[in-house]
């Protein structure tokens, strides 16, 4: 539909009859601005783009609660001729509840479609407003239709319109103000963003004139737009949109390493990675508190602190926010920043010093002093060694307060060893400094201790052996007996053993004893009587004597010898052998008379 309020007054062409009459160009503008006004429209394309979903007729609706407007379309009225200016065939009433119906002009608007208009300032809020459209020539009612003014109002959108950085949450804010109505307390806000790489989202807010705005993705350029509607249980229409405002959104400190940290609780140092950043351009800015009243100081490079891209003062008085600038080799333009921090929790001690001594036994004595001896009771350690030239590493954690540690060795292994300190995250929160110099050391081999322990053992056996037999002289005797049991003394066995025989074979003896008479047993040793005569005629007599085993005390010291006996081929007259074998003969020589 063309709008008729975009004709210029300027391209309208006069009638010929005016132009011929001359009359003075202060009258003729004076009635073109007549005539504008009268075309004007009432329905703009917007109002029909904001009263689409309406499947209502007729359409009304009230432009910022000053007028009512109802409309049709001649297609929309069946029986209607469509009748052009001043062939108007229809006849518009209305009337809120308990009102008597008041009749309101209609007047029609060309364009691309045909629209009956009628308009009128008559507004009342809460109270249903009854409207009729009738046949103009015999006052048939055609159409009729009962509705709530307020669910149809027209608002227009929000003005100073702005989008601000809220360090707190880390995220933008949206303000504005609201339409000048006096019942703007009853309007509900339609917040929408959107960016070339995202769909559009919407946020609705009631009674409120600001909205936090949802996390977006860093370095995108984002459109905002508000827009008013009636806030009520039933849906009511949405107004216009406001203004776009762009913004670009901020990325976190993290994606390029920006981080702030304290060292001695008197300074600040903020660092990010340069090869990350790729920045032509950037700017760094801090501010001690959150309110509006606190202002951004530049950061400054420090030549003392080399570490750092730039340094400030640090106090602990009020939290702190940093953020970065930056403009991209591109041309591009981003801000990084850091959330706002106490300088209690950035805390970042410098390294410990590690002193490493040797002790007897592969054992490694690990001692330290506090990197910042004001807090040195909120600091924890963590040591760790490596027998692999720091390929891996065992990690050791030390608990608050402690200033030694001793760890055992593997035997001819080369160990590297370094610490590093923390707070404790409990008062004091921050990071871990960073790793201590290495410090190398190996352990002795287990061949160098087995020959002093070999020493020392046989010292301490032979110690013990010595003063045994003066400390438990007892306990010495049974134990010599039994490694070393007693040998019998020879000379003794003997004369006990020729004492006994000759007390056995003594008559007068006490210890002899006749034995009774026995059945003949076999003897060892028997006496053979042998009468010879010799050359004088004399007889010798040749006796030998039986040796019977004799019985002496100490039979446990002899071995048990088998009876001797004598072979039967042996007489009284047979010579004798020259040998005796497994026999002993005693030879006696008796002279016979």
């Amino acid at each position: 539909m063309q709008n008729i309020s975009s004709v210029h007054c300027g391209d309208l062409k006069m009638p010929g009859d005016i132009k011929r009459r001359h009359q003075p160009a202060v009258t003729c503008c004076l009635l073109l601005t007549l005539l504008c006004s009268v075309l004007k429209a009432k329905v703009t394309e917007e109002d029909l783009i904001l009263l689409s979903g309406d499947i209502g007729v007729p359409h009304c609706f009230s432009r910022q609660l000053e007028t009512v407007v109802c409309y049709w379309a001649a297609e929309e009225l069946q029986g209607g001729d469509g009748g052009g200016v001043g062939d108007v065939s229809y006849s518009f009433y209305y009337a809120y509840d308990r009102e008597a119906e008041e009749e309101c002009e209609i007047t029609v608007q060309a364009g691309l479609r045909t629209f009956y208009v009628c308009e009128h300032d008559d507004v009342i809020l809460f109270n249903d407003l009854n409207v009729y459209v009738r046949d103009k020539a015999t006052n048939r009612l055609l159409r009729s239709r009962k509705l709530e003014l307020e669910l149809f109002v027209i608002i227009p959108g929000p003005y100073n319109l702005h989008v601000v950085w809220e360090e707190d949450s880390d995220r933008f804010r949206v303000t504005w103000k609201p339409p000048e109505l006096d019942v703007s307390f009853m309007f509900k806000y339609e917040v929408q963003f959107w960016s070339h790489e995202e769909e559009r989202q919407s946020v609705v807010v009631r009674d409120v004139k600001e909205v936090l705005l949802p996390q977006l993705k860093p370095f995108l350029l984002y459109h905002v737009r508000v827009r008013t509607s009636w806030d009520g249980e039933k849906p009511s229409i949405w107004g216009p949109w406001s203004e776009e405002v762009t913004l670009t959104s901020v990325a976190s400190a993290e994606t390029i390493g920006f981080r702030c940290f304290t060292s001695d609780l008197a300074q600040v140092c903020c660092r990010w990675e340069e090869e990350v950043l790729d920045a032509s351009y950037l700017e760094v800015h801090y501010k001690y508190g959150q309110d509006s009243a606190s202002t951004w100081r530049p950061c400054q490079y420090s030549a003392q602190h080399k570490d750092c891209h730039c340094v400030f003062p640090a106090r602990n008085d009020s939290s702190t926010s940093v953020k970065l600038n930056v403009t991209s080799v591109v041309g591009k333009c981003g801000l990084y920043y850091n959330s706002p921090f106490w300088i209690n929790h950035i805390v970042k001690p410098p390294a410990p010093e590690l002193h490493v001594h040797q002790l007897p036994g592969n054992t490694l004595a690990l001692n330290w002093s506090s990197p910042m001896p004001g807090i040195r009771t909120q600091l924890i350690y963590q040591i760790r060694f490596s027998t692999d030239k720091g390929k891996s590493w065992t990690t050791v954690q030390v608990p608050s307060g402690a200033h030694a540690k001793e760890i055992s060795m593997v035997s001819d292994k080369t160990y590297i060893l370094q610490i590093r300190a923390g707070p404790d995250q409990e008062e004091i929160q921050g990071f871990w400094s960073e790793w201590s110099a290495r410090v190398t050391t190996k352990s002795s081999s287990s061949s160098v201790w087995v020959v002093p322990v070999v020493i020392a053992s046989f010292l301490i056996v032979l110690a013990a052996g010595l003063l045994l037999p003066y400390i438990f002289p007892s306990f010495y005797r049974k134990l010599k007996d039994k490694l070393w049991p007693p040998l019998p003394n020879l000379h003794r066995v003997l004369d006990t053993f020729l004492a006994e025989i000759q007390k056995q074979y003594q008559p007068n003896s006490t210890l002899y004893e006749k034995p009774q008479e026995e059945a003949a047993q076999t003897s060892c040793l028997e006496i053979l009587s042998e009468v010879t005569t010799t050359s004088d005629r004399q007889h010798v007599s040749r006796d030998y004597v039986q040796l019977a085993p004799p019985s002496y005390q100490n039979e446990e010291y002899w071995p048990n010898l088998e009876p001797l006996e004598l072979s039967p081929g042996i007489s009284a007259h047979s010579p004798l052998p020259g040998g005796l074998t497994n026999q002993t003969y005693l030879p006696t020589g008796w002279s016979m008379g």
